[in-house]
């Protein structure tokens, strides 16, 4: 899967904060393309349903994530709580990422 970009939104939380970036693979480092081009194969990203949601828990995170490739464009909306257990990993790296770009 050749991804272009990975815009990736978090909200909600006990203080309703927003985090969102806009992340150029070209502009991540090799290990971090590469971890996370293997975790959206590993979940089958474009398969997935748009909304992976079960009931909402109070100040639980929402994530909001968009793929974009070559080929095709596909949103994930997703909870804490209604994640998938494989795609934990690429919220907190995503989530990682936003941070870290917001304070530059």
């Amino acid at each position: 899967m050749d991804v272009e970009r990975i815009k990736f939104e978090r909200t909600g939380g006990f203080a309703g904060m927003r985090i969102a970036t806009d992340l150029k693979f070209a502009d991540l480092s090799d290990e971090q393309a590469s971890r996370i081009s293997e975790l959206l194969d590993d979940l089958d990203f474009g398969e997935l349903p748009e909304e992976l949601l079960e009931e909402s828990m109070p100040d639980q995170f929402t994530y909001v994530i968009t793929v974009e490739t070559d080929d095709w464009e596909h949103t994930v909306t997703t909870g804490d709580a209604s994640a998938p257990e494989k795609m934990q990993e690429l919220l907190h790296l995503l989530d990682r990422l936003a941070r870290t770009k917001r304070k530059h």
